[in-house]
């Protein structure tokens, strides 16, 4: 299994990396002394299978692999698993978790509504000239008669909304991704200075999803890709650098994973799709007890809006988002030091033997750049 084996590689240290997927009730994470047979199965079975540990093994071949899978990991970092099963321990299974959220009221997505409609009509279409491409899933609920009302346009696509700005010049265009929250309007000032900055055709995709739109529509890792194939080729072009930040990433590295003959060059800014198969992203985003006011800040405003951690919980396939490294060619890295998310000084020291442009934003904290 290529999978796995690229898993096991870029593992340093295997009790570390075991302690981290598994936690008490308390949200502590055990001793790696603590975490039996047992409950490593329970990991793979979901990692690998996407299922519970009893029904897989009722595949005995599959329940062969699974052991297998242990008896390599035990052989590759000279250690020995206890026997057993540790009923007082849980490991994240991000699809097989309850979905997780806080009510928030009505009123917070009409806030939502009427500031993306004021972003999208003054600085999007007003004072940058962009214009919208749809498939008809920019809102959800009674939003998305209230934007049929006020948003016409003829231009449709049949998997992701974007935005184009098209330029007559033979530079290769830009394609951004934004990450978890509200949408582009969070970009405001950045997107600014790359607009700015570049002289040429940008198109910036939207994730309404992940936006707080009461989006439930969510395109496959593939259908999102042939989407964006679409919208580059519709206008002509073959490849594009690809800008994109935080959740962002994983679009872009399914791109590079089903498309990578689109990608001329990437800008990755907090990516979340490097090592996928740690704890950090998983854990930290949906059970990590918030120890500060940014914890907070993440907790209560994105990880436990209703759309956002349906996406999270439901959509994301870790297998298919992971990056590996293979393929970085014309690509740069940016990492905030103080990131909450994603374990950035390991990310930093996996990436750093496979590019030489990848680099810590000291002291930031994740997307903190934007302000």
């Amino acid at each position: 299994m290529t999978l796995f084996h690229d898993c096991l590689s870029s593992v340093k240290n295997i009790k570390t990396w075991a302690e981290g997927w598994f936690y008490r009730k308390d949200y502590t994470h055990p001793s790696f002394q603590e975490i039996k047979r047992d409950n490593i199965a329970l990991w793979l079975a979901w990692a690998f299978w996407h299922d519970e540990l009893h029904i897989v093994r009722q595949n005995k071949e599959i329940g062969n692999e699974i052991d297998w899978m242990i008896r390599t990991i035990e052989d590759y970092f000279h250690i020995k698993v206890q026997e057993g099963y540790n009923p007082d321990l849980r490991c994240v299974r991000l699809d097989l978790d309850p979905v997780q959220t806080i009510h928030r009221p009505l009123i917070v997505y009409l806030a939502i509504y009427i500031c993306t409609y004021f972003f999208n009509l003054v600085f999007l279409q007003t004072l940058w000239g962009f214009t919208l491409t749809t498939d008809q899933n920019m809102w959800g609920g009674a939003f998305a008669l209230l934007d049929g009302v006020w948003n016409h346009t003829e231009k449709r696509s049949k998997h992701i909304s974007y935005w184009s700005r098209l330029r007559k010049n033979d530079k290769v265009p830009i394609v951004f991704i934004h990450g978890l929250g509200a949408g582009l309007m969070c970009y405001a000032e950045f997107l600014h200075q790359l607009l700015l900055a570049e002289d040429r055709s940008v198109f910036l995709i939207e994730l309404p999803y992940v936006s707080m739109r009461l989006v439930d529509h969510v395109p496959n890792a593939v259908e999102a890709v042939e989407g964006i194939k679409e919208m580059l080729h519709s206008s002509g072009y073959h490849q594009a650098v690809f800008v994109s930040h935080s959740m962002g990433t994983g679009i872009s590295s399914w791109v590079s994973k089903y498309a990578s003959d689109l990608i001329a060059g990437s800008v990755m800014i907090d990516p979340i799709c490097f090592l996928l198969h740690h704890h950090h992203v998983a854990f930290n985003f949906m059970h990590k007890l918030p120890q500060g006011w940014m914890d907070y800040l993440l907790r209560y405003v994105v990880a436990r809006e209703l759309y956002i951690s349906h996406f999270i919980s439901r959509h994301i396939k870790w297998y298919e988002m992971i990056h590996f490294g293979h393929q970085l060619k014309n690509t740069s890295i940016f990492l905030s030091e103080r990131d909450r998310i994603i374990g950035s000084l390991l990310v930093h020291s996996f990436l750093s033997s496979k590019t030489p442009d990848v680099h810590i934003m000291p002291t930031l904290e994740h997307a903190q750049f934007l302000s």
